[in-house]
């Protein structure tokens, strides 16, 4: 597809020019490039091309001329998925600092909640050993077993918070599909 086509004009991929168009994709592209790696291996596959492609492009286009309304069909499906994951994942339109740094977010959020809750442990620990009163073996056993009965406390409360906003959803969608 590199080679110039009828009247001059340079076939071309819906789908690749889609693709490029995301501002991670074309920023990562930029970077290969830049990239004194990225350069030589583009440099060696140019080589690649010329040396081994180019030469076979002639024998080629008869086959190429039976293919093509198959491979302009697969072009304009995958265009057409692209489209598709536009509409699902709009985040991929977006800058590429926007997007690293909501992948970063929830690529982070299991570590942030296990600090949070271990924090929240140790805190709550530390409020009833000093609630308990004294120092020594007594005192912590009764701010260990005390921290739990908390501990358990806050997860029901929240589970039944949780559990009840669930039910009237439920009982208001129960209704509307009774009501129709």
């Amino acid at each position: 597809m590199g080679e110039p086509a009828v009247n001059g004009e340079k076939p071309s991929s819906q789908f690749i020019s889609h693709l490029a168009s995301y501002p991670v994709v074309h920023d990562s592209i930029e970077a290969y490039q830049a990239n004194p790696y990225g350069k030589k291996s583009i440099k060696l596959a140019e080589h690649g091309y010329e040396t081994f492609a180019k030469p076979m492009i002639p024998y080629l286009s008869k086959p190429y001329e039976y293919a093509a309304p198959y491979v302009h069909k697969a072009d304009s499906l995958a265009d057409s998925g692209l489209s598709k994951v536009d509409e699902k994942f709009p985040i991929v339109k977006d800058e590429t600092e926007k997007v690293k740094g909501t992948v970063l977010d929830f690529a982070t959020y299991p570590l942030k909640l296990v600090g949070d809750s271990k924090d929240y442990v140790f805190k709550t620990y530390q409020s009833e050993y000093k609630k308990c009163g004294g120092d020594g073996i007594v005192a912590g056993g009764k701010a260990f077993i005390t921290t739990s009965l908390v501990i358990t406390s806050d997860t029901l409360s929240w589970i039944s918070e949780y559990l009840g906003s669930k039910k009237e959803e439920a009982k208001e969608a129960v209704k509307d599909k009774t009501n129709n």
